[in-house]
């Protein structure tokens, strides 16, 4: 039986208390190595399952080739590194199926199951703490590197971000007694905590200067680099926003990819943030709060 759940994934009740989650995600190279473009279709497609509250559990492979452009050797870079990912989460990969295609694009169905809670975006709760477990910049950073002017510091530490599994977020969101959790991909954080807002009457404060982004994006950014795809997210949910700088807003849009989980969490749960870096290896960031005093149903406040 199907559960009604528009969400990161979709759950299906087998019975016998027995959940799968099931989601797909596949999209054209973000980075130029293609072992660490593997590392990161595959990272970022494990991530829906984790942000439902799931254990990966199988995968299938999805290959769009230009066989006749790129060769093979290529192509077995990329799965090496999307096979390296799935093996350290202990996700098998089952099959797959390619196509020729003027433009590659690479990655993965993932099948889940969930033994505890399944967690919604929209199950937040007046009064609760949000949390980002991953910088943001990685949209800003890919921009640059096909503008090639990207230095190598700023490949290697998005690189970082973007293969780090979102398993170890989901046991920081169990931690904090989530209430609601969703990952952070191409709507940016503006477009997925508008999600989170759509069927309660509650609004979204976000402290900009609490937000994390990576050193280099922000560099990128006043320089004038950043993708087309911010200004849309921007566009999208201009109606329901308010902010002091443009250009702060405009950075909360950053079209992400393999993006870290936004955690809506009871105001009065217990946290201490340096021993949750020291437990889960998680740099867990308080970022605002929801309320039912608003303005608007996100704002945005410098600090």
């Amino acid at each position: 039986m199907g559960l009604e759940n528009p969400d990161d994934g979709a759950v299906i009740d087998l019975g016998n208390k027995t959940k799968i989650v099931q989601t797909v995600d596949f999209f054209t190279p973000i980075l130029d190595n293609p072992y660490d473009w593997g590392r990161v279709a595959a990272t970022n497609a494990l991530s829906d399952i984790y942000a439902m509250g799931g254990t990966p559990i199988s995968s299938l492979q999805l290959v769009s080739w230009p066989r006749e452009d790129i060769g093979f050797d290529v192509l077995s870079d990329v799965i090496r590194g999307g096979s390296d990912v799935m093996k350290s989460a202990n996700c098998n990969i089952v099959g797959g199926h390619s196509i020729d295609d003027k433009e590659p694009k690479y990655g993965f169905a993932v099948t889940g199951i969930v033994n505890e809670k399944i967690y919604t975006k929209t199950n937040i709760k007046n009064g609760d703490k949000l949390f980002l477990t991953k910088p943001l910049g990685s949209g800003i950073i890919a921009t640059a590197i096909k503008k090639g002017v990207a230095d190598e510091e700023a490949i290697n530490q998005v690189t970082n971000v973007m293969t780090t599994l979102n398993d170890a977020g989901l046991e920081v969101a169990k931690h904090l007694n989530a209430n609601a959790i969703t990952d952070v991909t191409g709507f940016g954080l503006l477009g997925h905590l508008s999600e989170m807002l759509i069927d309660e009457k509650l609004s979204a404060n976000l402290i900009f200067d609490k937000v994390p982004i990576i050193e280099f994006a922000k560099n990128y950014f006043h320089s004038g680099i950043y993708p087309s795809g911010s200004q849309r997210n921007l566009d999208s949910v201009k109606d329901i926003i308010s902010f002091e700088d443009q250009d702060e807003a405009l950075l909360l849009a950053d079209a992400q990819t393999s993006g870290g989980l936004l955690i809506s969490a009871p105001a009065e749960t217990d946290i201490d943030l340096i021993e949750i870096e020291k437990i889960y290896g998680v740099f867990l960031k308080e970022i605002g709060n929801i309320t039912d005093r608003y303005n608007q149903k996100i704002n945005i406040i410098s600090s």
